[in-house]
């Protein structure tokens, strides 16, 4: 029964976002000249604009907290099959703050001040701790490799 409700009641939010569309879409055609400023064109229908806009950006919102949800219902009721998932996300946010604020530092070389380039100590903790991202994630990977074939053999 809920399924059916829920179905109807998405069917219709749909239909009126639909139908709203075509009418601004409407409206907006019918309000436009071939040779028209920008000043003439916001005078004219602007607000149509503004509200087709306004409805996008709804829409979007919408369908992304919905993706969210959907998402994390989801892991939450398969979570002993999505333990792996859970620790692999666990894992590269531990290797990404290792990265950054273990390994790289803020340090702006001399070479950079001397040939006139701007970076900012932001922008070298940035580059440096990605670098040693990409490091690690690199030994892994062949860590992992070789595990993998190894373990192989044996089995």
């Amino acid at each position: 029964m809920k399924d059916k409700t829920l179905r109807l009641g998405l069917g219709v939010v749909r239909t009126l976002i639909i139908a709203a569309g075509a009418i601004l879409l409407a409206l907006i055609a019918s309000n436009s000249e071939g040779e028209e400023s920008y000043q003439d064109g916001v005078a004219a229908y602007g607000a149509q604009l503004d509200l087709v806009y306004n409805i996008t950006v709804g829409v979007l919102v919408v369908c992304a907290i919905a993706a969210l949800l959907f998402g994390i219902v989801y892991f939450l009721m398969n979570f002993k099959q999505r333990i792996g998932t859970l620790i692999g996300i666990l894992l590269f946010l531990v290797i990404g703050a290792l990265s950054f604020y273990v390994l790289a530092d803020d340090t702006v070389l001399r070479a950079y001040e001397s040939s006139g380039i701007d970076v900012t100590e932001g922008e070298s903790l940035f580059a440096g701790g990605g670098i040693f991202m990409v490091y690690l994630f690199g030994g892994l990977t062949v860590l992992a490799i070789i595990w993998s074939e190894i373990s192989r053999i044996f089995k």
